[in-house]
Parts: C-alpha cells; sequence; structure tokens
C-alpha cells in the first residue's frame, strides 16, 4: 500500500513538472523574442510589449500554455503574424504557417461575425480570436494546444 501511494505521488509530481516545464519553455520562447519587452509577471502568466501596437501574453493556467497577440489598429502587419507562428508554434507544436493561416481565418470570421468573434481548430490546435474595424480596429488572436 505504502509503495502504490509513492508511485501515484511520484506519478503526479511528474505531470505537475512536465506542466511546468511546457509553460517555463513557452516563457522561455517568448522572452527571447528580440523585439518583446517584458512589462509585467503574475503567478501564472506574463506580459509583453513590441511598440504600440503588439502585445503579448503567456498563460498557463489552465495546465497548459497559451498564448494571446494583440495588435491595436486596423489590419495587423506581417511581423504581428510572423510573432503568432512562431509563439503559436511553442505553444501547440504546429508549423508557424499552420498557425498563421489559422490566426487569418479566424479573424476573418471575426470581422464578418456581429459579435466580433472567430474561432478555428484544427489537430492539435485551437484558435480564438476577436477583430473589430470600429473605433481604428483592433485584433486579438489566442493559441492553445488542442
Amino acid at each position: 500500500m505504502r509503495m502504490e501511494f509513492g508511485v501515484v505521488a511520484a506519478l503526479c509530481l511528474t505531470a505537475q513538472l512536465a506542466q511546468a516545464a511546457d509553460c517555463a519553455t513557452v516563457l522561455e520562447k517568448t522572452a527571447s523574442e528580440r523585439h518583446l519587452t517584458n512589462i509585467g509577471n503574475g503567478e501564472t502568466h506574463a506580459h509583453f510589449r513590441d511598440g504600440p501596437q503588439i502585445q503579448v501574453s503567456v498563460g498557463c493556467e489552465l495546465g497548459k500554455p497559451n498564448v494571446q497577440v494583440s495588435w491595436d489598429g486596423g489590419s495587423p502587419d506581417k511581423a504581428f503574424y510572423d510573432l503568432v507562428g512562431r509563439l503559436g508554434q511553442a505553444v501547440s507544436g504546429s508549423k508557424p504557417s499552420q498557425v498563421v493561416q489559422a490566426a487569418k481565418s479566424c479573424r476573418q470570421q471575426a470581422l464578418q461575425d456581429g459579435g466580433e468573434i472567430g474561432q478555428v481548430e484544427q489537430p492539435g490546435l485551437a484558435v480564438e480570436c476577436q477583430a473589430f474595424s470600429r473605433d481604428g480596429g483592433g485584433t486579438t488572436i489566442s493559441v492553445y494546444a488542442d
């Protein structure tokens, strides 16, 4: 009985460490992006900024890492989508081009939706977004491992 408890406890601890390593890897990848500046950290998240238009949040609230990239303005530029692709790959393991394609598709859905919300799911990847053109526009892309 004592041996079984030890094995179960070790497995639980290993699973927790594996989740933490995933989050740590994504945080490390995000922090290594040369144009991003860390602007704040919490227990389960970190916030970064790239100039006046791009903000990035990395969260581990759900046990797996997720990333949210926001653009303040009209249509996001190529650098925005490249960043979404790189960070999305770190979160999901999907190719950056797949993440970018899903993000662009999600944004188009959101612009056409009255609620300004879109969602794209692919094997291993989920993208949720909000996009609007009113008041100068804005886009927020969230990437999760599916």
